[in-house]
Parts: C-alpha cells; sequence; structure tokens
C-alpha cells in the first residue's frame, strides 16, 4: 500500500517534538545561611521527604528554626549581662558612693543567671533524657538521608542500564529522555548530600550537652565524589553511623 506524508503544521510540529533535556531540569536551591550574633552559622535543614530541596523550602525551614535558636541564646545574654555587671562594680572600686548601686546591679544579674548555671552543675543524669532523644532524634533524620540516597542510587542504577540499551538500539529520542532522568536523579542525590551537612552540625553544636552527660560522640567525615560508587560509598557510611548512634542512646 502506498504511503503519502501529509505535512503537518509548525504548532502541531513543536508539540510532537520531544521536550529537551533542558526544559526539564530542575532548578537547584541557591545558597542559604543567616549568620548568629555569636559568631556561628545556621543552615537550613531540606526536609527529603518533600522532594529536591527548593529555595522557598530552604528559607522556610530557616525560619522555623530562629525562634528555637533564639530561646537557646537566653542564658548567653544573661551570662553576657551578668560579666558586664561585674565590669561595672569592679570599675565603682573608684567610685565609692557609686558601689552600693554596682553591688545591687551585680547581685541581681547572679539571681538572673543562676538557672543556667544550676544546669551546668546539677548531676549529669538530669541532662541523659535530653541526650539520649538528641542522638536518636539525629539517627531518625541520618536513616531518613540514608533512605532517600538510597532510593536515587536505585533509580540512577536502573536509568544507566535502560541508557546504554536505548543507545545501543540506536533510539536518540529516548537516550535523551533518560540522559535527562539521568541528571535530574544525579541532582538527586547530590541534594540529599546537602542534607546531611547540617545535620552533622547539629551534633557538632551538641557537643557542650554531650560532655556533661558523659557521652562523648566522634563526627565521622561521610562525603562523596560525586560518583554513583561514591555515593554507595556515602550510603554505608551514613547507615554505620546511624547505627551507632542508635546504640549509644539504647545504651543510656
Amino acid at each position: 500500500m502506498a504511503t503519502i506524508d501529509i505535512p503537518l503544521p509548525s504548532e502541531l510540529t513543536g508539540l510532537l517534538t520531544p521536550p529537551k533535556c533542558l526544559d526539564l531540569n530542575l532548578p537547584k536551591p541557591g545558597k542559604t545561611e543567616l549568620k548568629l550574633p555569636t559568631g556561628g552559622t545556621l543552615k537550613p535543614i531540606p526536609d527529603i521527604t518533600k522532594g529536591i530541596p527548593t529555595d522557598c523550602g530552604m528559607n522556610f525551614n530557616l525560619a522555623l528554626q530562629m525562634a528555637p535558636i533564639m530561646a537557646s541564646m537566653e542564658c548567653l545574654l544573661k551570662v553576657l549581662k551578668f560579666i558586664a555587671a561585674v565590669k561595672n562594680a569592679l570599675e565603682t572600686a573608684k567610685n565609692p558612693p557609686q558601689i552600693p548601686k554596682a553591688i545591687s546591679d551585680l547581685l541581681s544579674a547572679i539571681e538572673d543567671v543562676m538557672p543556667c548555671v544550676n544546669m551546668v552543675i546539677a548531676p549529669p543524669l538530669n541532662m541523659i533524657p535530653f541526650v539520649k532523644s538528641l542522638l536518636m532524634m539525629i539517627a531518625r533524620m541520618l536513616r531518613c538521608t540514608a533512605q532517600a540516597l538510597r532510593s536515587a542510587i536505585e533509580i540512577l542504577d536502573g536509568i544507566s542500564l535502560d541508557l546504554m540499551t536505548a543507545q545501543e538500539a540506536g533510539n536518540d529520542a529516548l537516550a535523551q529522555q533518560l540522559q535527562c532522568a539521568q541528571e535530574n536523579a544525579q541532582l538527586a542525590m547530590e541534594g540529599t548530600m546537602v542534607s546531611l551537612e547540617p545535620v552533622m552540625v547539629l551534633l557538632d553544636i551538641a557537643k557542650p550537652f554531650l560532655d556533661i552527660a558523659g557521652v562523648p560522640v566522634g563526627i565521622p567525615q561521610i562525603a562523596s565524589d560525586g560518583t554513583l560508587d561514591g555515593m554507595k560509598s556515602a550510603l554505608e557510611g551514613i547507615e554505620t553511623f546511624a547505627q551507632a548512634l542508635e546504640d549509644i542512646a539504647s545504651a543510656l
């Protein structure tokens, strides 16, 4: 049977053309952080259960962290106020009429700071329930990171095989789509690794509490060179560390 080529309008041809990878690329989130007055830096913790991190998600997460961060600075501000009162009391030694007021201010500052002091000098048992729940929370976060990373690795493994098959078959259109999916899976893995850094920072910030409770925890260096094998190695390190934290918490 003879075939007849029927030219299609350019608008319809454009709709039938497979999209380019550039059109399907997922946006990379920008660098988001907040400088604290104490000199530290607060970074967002992406919620990887909701997909690849976005700028909006990162900033909202950062905003949610601000209230507890500012609340945790209450003791620090009281201690700084106490130090300022001590300095003022010492300076008034040169001006005897001002000594009574300076002593009164110093005693007031001491009363404000004593709840914070008692938290440190009290028996470590008062800190253990907090440390135990904190370690378990961090371990759960690591488990979530490992789960997301494992899913991305499995997807990338499958895409690599399909891409090789498409290239061998000469199916360029399918190969282009699979290459795009491969790039997005790679981006998902990189986003998951980005979410790991703030978790480690959280554990580093918790060191003073761990020391008071007598629970030293070493923080391993978990990184990847960006390759699939590197990601698999990082996944193994994350799972091993999560198990170690769970074991430590269970022993408390």
